[in-house]
């Protein structure tokens, strides 16, 4: 399975660490580092802030591990 790159945002006036949102979802390829760029700077200009940006390899996640079982 292909790696995507995740990006979450909040919205403007909200602080709430868990009101997130998913803004984009997209291929980790040579384009990734301008496809981030364009996504925070569209957002960035709606208002939202605070954005997350991490990456998915299709894999479950363990949560054994978060847990720490």
């Amino acid at each position: 399975m292909q790696k995507e790159i995740l990006i979450y945002g909040l919205p403007k006036g909200e602080t709430r660490e868990y009101m997130e949102d998913l803004l984009a979802c997209f291929p980790a390829n040579a384009k990734a580092e301008e496809n981030t760029a364009r996504v925070l700077e569209a957002a960035g200009n709606d208002g939202w802030h605070s954005f997350r940006i991490t990456s998915y390899n299709g894999e479950a996640p363990d949560f054994t591990k978060v847990l720490n079982i």
